[in-house]
């Protein structure tokens, strides 16, 4: 079965409509009910307490990503929808500094599987480790955060001799991504994520023009209980 007919005419629509409509039911059945999950805007939450040091979080994301042609003109199209699991580690107290810039360190290790629906491929598969500073004020529901990271794929693209683009089975993923959480319950929160997500690697192999693309998450996030 092609990749059209897997995901209908318009297949860059479909992956983004199946995220949403699945993160809506994690989010839904996590929080008890849809009655609960409709009532937590009346929750009242200290984002400081929640991300005390050493506490653990989950993080499930997904969205899509579109290759650019920056700064080759001539690389190949590679439009892939991605889904990553993370599991997060708060590494320091929150902050008392300045009032833009209060906040902590968070680090994550990153199970990540891509689905490749235009282009050469099937699949991008492997792990990736992650740092990330969240900005907190006391009483915010909003948690704006920054992160970068880099990790390592497995992937079937380089198959296809026609593109430069990936030449060979194991690629690097240096990345960056702009996002934030909306704390809805005590250990809950939506996300969403603006990502840069490059594959290359390295000249290791014999193409290397590599992929440039910039795409978009939304998620969830469960926070475990602080062992204070």
């Amino acid at each position: 079965m092609d990749k059209k007919s897997m995901f209908g005419s318009v297949p860059s629509r479909q992956p983004l409509f199946l995220s949403c409509f699945f993160l809506f039911w994690i989010i839904v059945f996590s929080l008890g009910s849809p009655k609960a999950a409709l009532s937590f805007e009346v929750v009242r939450l200290n984002p400081v307490e929640t991300f005390l040091k050493d506490r653990l979080s989950i993080q499930f994301v997904s969205g899509v990503l579109f290759a650019t042609k920056f700064p080759n003109d001539h690389v190949h199209t590679l439009d892939y929808w991605q889904n990553n699991l993370r599991f997060g580690l708060t590494l320091n107290e929150p902050g008392s500094g300045g009032f833009l810039l209060r906040g902590n360190f968070e680090a994550f290790f990153e199970v990540t599987y891509s689905l490749i629906y235009e282009g050469s491929g099937n699949y991008l598969a492997g792990g990736t480790a992650l740092i990330r500073y969240n900005f907190l004020q006391p009483a915010a529901h909003f948690i704006p955060y920054v992160q970068v990271g880099v990790g390592i794929v497995y992937t079937d693209a380089y198959k296809d001799t026609s593109q430069d683009a990936i030449g060979q089975a194991v690629e690097f993923t240096p990345q960056a991504s702009l996002g934030f959480h909306y704390l809805i319950a005590p250990k809950w929160s939506q996300d969403v994520e603006a990502i840069f997500h490059h594959i290359s690697n390295a000249n290791l192999g014999s193409r290397n023009d590599g992929i440039n693309a910039f795409g978009g998450f939304i998620g969830v996030t469960y926070f475990f209980k602080s062992r204070r």
